[in-house]
């Protein structure tokens, strides 16, 4: 299908991971050295939005749901389309439409796992500020996160995490 002809955008969840320091994950992909982001992955039909959520963060990250406690999801949205359309999407999307996640992680650095899937997602991981976030994440990530990120300063300030 021709860019610009009427396609769909993918539905996607991403996810603000937080810990009890109220920092927030984020890990550097595997596949595109210096290319900083939340875990994040397209929305599986037959399961509802938060079971999409946990089951991404098992498979990015190796969490089960007993690393996971409070699951809230964010009013902010972002949708984009795609530079170059990935080979498993070529004639069903042309790009994707995001709804973001506050996920409370109650486990120990040790519990994730990069390497549960054989095609990784991130080669390496850290916690981060929001300030530190808005200078690390990839640029063509940075305006997609700015609502959510407001959003978790805002739950963070008010005591709601």
């Amino acid at each position: 299908m021709k860019r610009g002809a009427k396609q769909l955008l993918r539905p996607n969840v991403c996810m603000l991971v937080y810990n009890s320091r109220g920092q927030l994950w984020i890990g550097e992909r595997y596949n595109k050295k210096g290319h900083w982001q939340f875990p994040q992955g397209g929305v599986e039909r037959g399961s509802t939005l938060k079971q999409n959520v946990v089951r991404e963060l098992y498979e990015e990250l190796g969490l089960s749901k007993k690393h996971l406690g409070k699951i809230k999801k964010l009013k902010s949205r972002h949708s984009y389309l795609w530079k170059v359309v990935p080979d498993y999407a070529r004639g069903r999307w042309c790009g994707q439409a995001q709804s973001f996640w506050l996920v409370e992680f109650r486990g120990s650095d040790k519990d994730f796992d990069l390497c549960v899937e054989k095609d990784r997602e991130f080669r390496r991981w850290r916690w981060a500020s929001v300030t530190t976030i808005r200078k690390l994440a990839a640029v063509e990530r940075r305006k997609g996160y700015e609502g959510p990120l407001r959003e978790f300063l805002s739950i963070k300030r008010d005591g709601r995490l």
